[in-house]
């Protein structure tokens, strides 16, 4: 309105001073204009003063007509859309410095008022999914992630990740498989969703289906190839613990990788498991094969240590195994057990002074204590327990000779 007072004051001083220099005052001046059968006449003067108004009434509408403008009123709605986007953006970063400063409530809050903004994101749901997860309200967390993939459908991979990591830290493993076996079939080359899926399967002591993974788990690099020998070596545990058959027993370990056959914990495994399950000439035998491939210390002991009710017969074999290994420890305490177990206390205790002679063994120093005990010599028994207690550890029990008995 300023400049359209403005314009109207300058066209009224205009034509004031062009009236009084040109004279209008005496001769206002004549126009006529004659188009056809129509003729228009005015002074000079007149039209002077209707340019005026007419050019003023064009700039008023001008002006009438841009404060009309359409394109400002979308400008002024994107200005709105823009402020409300910031709004919800500053809540649900001050959400997610709280979660990380441990303000769990803070936090709440914060995201919760992010999420009741028009423009809020998918983070706001995930971030309250797993804040209220930690608080240990896992419904209420799936609750929040059910409305961030209603709300968010192409964040729906990431959501149901973060549901499947929920359910497995809640224990809901068959819940948990689902979720992930439905995400690899649209990412089956996912290595974190691999990883998930073998931490639930070994949770669920789900051997075959572990097994079925390990190809993927290999091809897509989910694990480095240590971890995968020893995973595989877990899922031949898990197999044999499974199962008392020993004919199941038998076929699992046939199906085994011949590396497999050959390592001291899985074979000395298979061999209690057969042991257990009444087989105890084919554990026996079984011990004997992997040693006679590779050469085992806790293979070894193992074989002493376990009572197969066949000791004369190991006595005989690991007598065979000591004249190509003289000044092996190990060997010298095996021998020492078995004979015990064989009753033949004269090489028994040959053996565990030479075994002690080789290596200060605990086992060795506590069994030899007991075994002098027994024989009366109770000097070197005294010794021996001492030499136990200084070293400490574990001790098997043995037969031992009665009173007198040399």
């Amino acid at each position: 309105m300023i400049k359209l007072f403005a314009w109207s004051l300058i066209a009224i001083v205009v034509a004031i001073v062009l009236s009084l220099t040109l004279g209008f005052p005496q001769d206002p001046g004549y126009l006529l204009i004659a188009f056809g059968n129509h003729a228009f006449e005015t002074s000079l003067f007149a039209l002077l003063v209707a340019l005026c108004i007419f050019i003023a009434s064009l700039r008023l509408l001008w002006m009438i007509l841009s404060g009309l403008n359409p394109w400002r009123l979308v400008s002024a709605g994107q200005r709105l859309r823009a402020r409300r986007k910031a709004n919800a953006k500053r809540s649900t970063i001050q959400g997610l410095l709280s979660l990380v400063r441990g303000d769990a409530p803070s936090s709440l809050k914060w995201l919760e008022k992010g999420i009741n903004e028009a423009d809020a994101s998918s983070i706001n749901f995930i971030a309250l999914a797993y804040v209220t997860s930690k608080n240990g309200d896992v419904d209420s967390a799936l609750s929040w992630l059910d409305k961030g993939a209603e709300a968010y459908p192409e964040a729906v991979s990431t959501i149901n990740t973060l549901r499947a990591e929920i359910l497995l830290n809640a224990n809901r493993l068959p819940q948990c498989v689902e979720v992930l076996q439905s995400l690899r079939s649209n990412s089956p080359a996912d290595a974190n969703l691999l990883r998930l899926l073998r931490k639930v399967y070994e949770r669920q002591g789900d051997w075959a289906a572990l097994e079925a993974l390990l190809p993927a788990l290999s091809k897509h690099k989910a694990l480095e190839s240590d971890a995968l020998s020893e995973l595989a070596d877990n899922i031949l545990l898990g197999k044999l613990h499974g199962t008392s058959n020993s004919d199941e027993l038998q076929v699992i370990w046939k199906k085994a990788k011949s590396s497999q056959r050959e390592t001291p914990r899985l074979v000395t495994d298979y061999a209690k498991q057969l042991l257990a399950a009444g087989e105890a000439d084919i554990a026996r035998r079984a011990l004997e094969k992997a040693l006679k491939k590779c050469w085992d210390a806790k293979t070894l002991l193992c074989y002493g240590e376990l009572d197969f009710g066949l000791a004369d017969k190991q006595l005989l074999m690991a007598e065979q195994w000591q004249r190509s290994r003289p000044g092996d420890a190990a060997l010298q305490l095996t021998l020492a057990r078995l004979a015990m177990r064989s009753e033949q206390w004269g090489k028994a205790r040959e053996y565990y002074e030479a075994t002690l002679s080789l290596q200060a063994d605990v086992a060795g120093f506590a069994e030899y204590a007991k075994l002098m005990r027994a024989l009366g010599e109770n000097e070197k028994a005294t010794a021996a327990e001492r030499e136990a207690l200084a070293l400490g550890g574990r001790q098997f029990t043995l037969p031992l000779p009665r009173r007198g008995t040399n």
